[in-house]
């Protein structure tokens, strides 16, 4: 494969890591639904003749926040990592620090949100995240000028 900054393999095998943590959510917000007979169509509730239409589930509501969040952070960092690489092309170690530094808080702040629902670690894994994000879109915003 020919690559088109160092580091490539890195910001690959990472983003397939997020995307796989964003795409676990819809099958843990199905289950869940099927599991408490929670459901937000009649069809649903015709198919599962034991739930019930119901909106304000705390946990399935939990559940899809924490992917409402992942989303909202995951996908610009995608882009960024992608633009940083190319644009910036950075050392294949400083991909790597804040790839692992990006993937963990993102870990941690879902585990926070939906094991230990505490803050200020919730918080603070949060503005790891986006802290990576700005500075990535600042360092091409200052490469570009």
């Amino acid at each position: 494969m020919n690559s088109l900054f160092e580091g490539q393999g890195i910001v690959l095998w990472y983003s397939a890591i997020l995307l796989l943590k964003l795409a676990t959510f819809p099958p843990l917000v199905g289950i869940n639904r099927v599991l408490k007979g929670v459901f937000v169509s009649q069809e649903d509730v015709v198919a599962f003749p034991y739930g019930k239409i119901k909106f304000d589930d705390e946990t399935i509501e939990r559940i899809r926040r924490a992917l409402l969040n992942d989303m909202e952070n995951i996908i610009p960092f995608l882009g960024l990592i992608f633009l940083y690489g190319l644009g910036v092309q950075p050392a294949a170690g400083e991909l790597l620090l804040l790839c692992r530094t990006f993937t963990a808080a993102r870990v941690a702040h879902t585990i926070s949100y939906l094991l230990f629902k505490a803050q200020p670690y919730r918080f603070l894994a949060f503005v790891v995240g986006v802290g990576c994000n700005v500075y990535m879109a600042i360092q091409i915003i200052m490469k570009l000028l």
